[in-house]
Parts: structure tokens; C-alpha cells; sequence
């Protein structure tokens, strides 16, 4: 059986991820959906409907925690710094490569003053 998964980012995945995803899950199909989303109730019905059995996002801490809250446990994809011939992607001028997934299974956003 294929393990799907929607990744819901305008980023694809990269093959150190597919390979993680590979080694986690067996055999996998990651669909890539980069379209814009405006809640987490519109990624709760893309997911729902697409029958997808996982699912990566990339989105605001806010959207993760309502994910959450809506029964979905989203992986998250965990990047690190790393020196710059090791690096799989540059974000704002620096080098990151892929550690591990984790599943978020809750947030909890406590806000204070500046």
C-alpha cells in the first residue's frame, strides 16, 4: 500500500526529506499543493477530501496550533544551520540542511508585552 501524503508548501521536498519519508513510511507518494490557503479549516478540507494519510505544512505557528485543535498532527519538516558546502537550501542568506521530521501534536501560543 502507498502512503500518501499532500505537502502543502511552494517549496518541493527535498531528497534527503523524501528519503526520511521513504525510510519512515515505505513506499510513498507526496503530492505537492503550493496553492495559497486562507485556514486552517480550507487545509483540514484539502487533506480530508484528498484522502491523504499524512501531511507536511509549511504555515504561521497560529494555523499549526488550529490544525491541531481540528484533530490534524501535521509534520513538520526540522531544519538546521549547517555550514555552507553541507547546505541543502539557503533561507535569508544562510545554510540550512534537513534534520528529521517531527509530528506536532500541539501548540500552545502564550503571548505577553513587547
Amino acid at each position: 500500500m502507498v502512503y500518501r501524503i499532500l505537502w502543502l508548501s511552494r517549496h518541493k521536498p527535498l531528497p534527503s526529506q523524501l528519503r526520511e519519508l521513504r525510510r519512515i513510511f515505505g513506499s510513498v507518494m507526496v503530492i505537492q499543493d503550493a496553492k495559497p490557503f486562507s485556514s486552517a479549516d480550507e487545509i483540514r478540507q484539502r487533506f480530508v477530501s484528498g484522502g491523504y494519510d499524512d501531511i507536511v505544512v509549511v504555515a504561521p505557528l497560529s494555523v499549526i496550533q488550529r490544525l491541531t485543535e481540528l484533530g490534524i498532527k501535521p509534520l513538520w519538516a526540522e531544519m538546521e544551520l549547517c555550514d555552507p558546502e553541507k547546505a541543502e537550501v539557503w533561507a535569508s542568506g544562510r545554510p540550512y540542511r534537513f534534520k528529521c521530521f517531527r509530528r506536532i501534536m500541539a501548540i500552545k501560543i502564550i503571548y505577553g508585552s513587547p
